[in-house]
């Protein structure tokens, strides 16, 4: 018998959770930014830009908009940073704006700007682009109380090819933060090509209703994707871990401290028997066009 690690019941929605407008530093008006990703029948969109938050339930036809932001701490350095985006609940108020002075240098710790997102009613926090802000990792093991990093970062990845952020991720896993790996645009339209419908979630909701995605994602049901589909996956009766997926060139099966496995050829499903002791498994798949889609973290201690 296959556990999956998908709840049986719901509806697959595909989002982005993180992009931006003229309302801070993106090219495109909310308006266009919403109906770009209308006609791509995106099920979800959340507008992050720095500093400010707008609900923009006025726009939700045809597509949901999640209330969000991105906040960000600036250092002396003009390269390193800090980005974190923070989804709202449903209970805070709408056209809320927390700007600070252009060129504002660092002065809160990353840790106090989460705790402080959290207090403003942020339920679902991630730290963005952590290659691109020059993150190493013992920075980001001694931050607390988020619930995933970027693991890729289609913006950043035109914009300079560091979208890119396994390693971090992995290396996290590893000292035993239970978080989780996001897809998404980050879209500006600052780069030499477009920057739209790079990477993408898609969730496992229950509804189709914000406070069904966003519970969906603080429970890590979904999966990340820049081309290949993941029909389902989890771990068996037998220990073996599974995967079903669209035609893929390659499936990775991650774990830790044991190592996992490699496949290659015409895969659209894959199992990896366990060899006991790992504390995490996850899976990375590679299409023949060489795109990408992950799945999130199964912790194995919980079995």
């Amino acid at each position: 018998m296959q556990t999956s690690s998908f709840p049986r019941e719901g509806m697959w929605l595909k989002g982005n959770y993180h992009s931006h407008t003229t309302l801070s530093d993106g090219m495109l008006s909310p308006e266009e930014q919403l109906r770009r990703y209308k006609l791509q029948n995106y099920h979800f969109l959340a507008f992050t830009d720095h500093n400010a938050m707008n609900d923009r339930v006025q726009w939700n036809e045809g597509i949901l908009m999640l209330p969000a932001w991105e906040r960000d701490i600036l250092y002396g350095e003009k390269t390193k940073c800090t980005h974190i985006v923070g989804l709202f609940d449903l209970k805070s108020p709408s056209d809320t704006t927390l700007r600070r002075p252009k060129g504002d240098k660092h002065t809160i710790t990353d840790q106090a700007l989460i705790d402080q997102m959290r207090k403003d009613g942020n339920v679902f926090i991630s730290i963005a682009h952590p290659t691109w802000s020059r993150m190493e990792p013992e920075e980001l093991l001694s931050l607390d109380h988020y619930h995933a990093i970027e693991v890729f970062n289609y913006g950043c990845e035109c914009l300079s090819h560091e979208g890119h952020a396994e390693y971090l991720w992995d290396f996290l896993l590893r000292h035993g933060k239970r978080i989780f790996g996001i897809a998404c645009d980050d879209t500006h339209g600052h780069t030499i090509k477009d920057d739209h419908f790079g990477g993408w979630m898609m969730v496992k909701s229950k509804a189709y209703d914000r406070q069904s995605i966003i519970e969906a994602m603080q429970a890590g049901h979904f999966y990340s994707t820049s081309g290949p589909e993941i029909h389902d996956w989890g771990i068996d009766e037998e220990g073996n871990a599974f995967i079903t997926t669209s035609l893929c060139r390659e499936i990775h099966f991650i774990t830790y401290p044991t190592r996992g496995k490699s496949f290659a050829g015409y895969l659209t499903e894959t199992t990896f028997p366990l060899k006991g002791g790992e504390t995490y498994v996850r899976v990375e798949c590679i299409d023949f066009a060489g795109n990408k889609a992950w799945t999130n973290p199964i912790f194995l201690q919980d079995r």
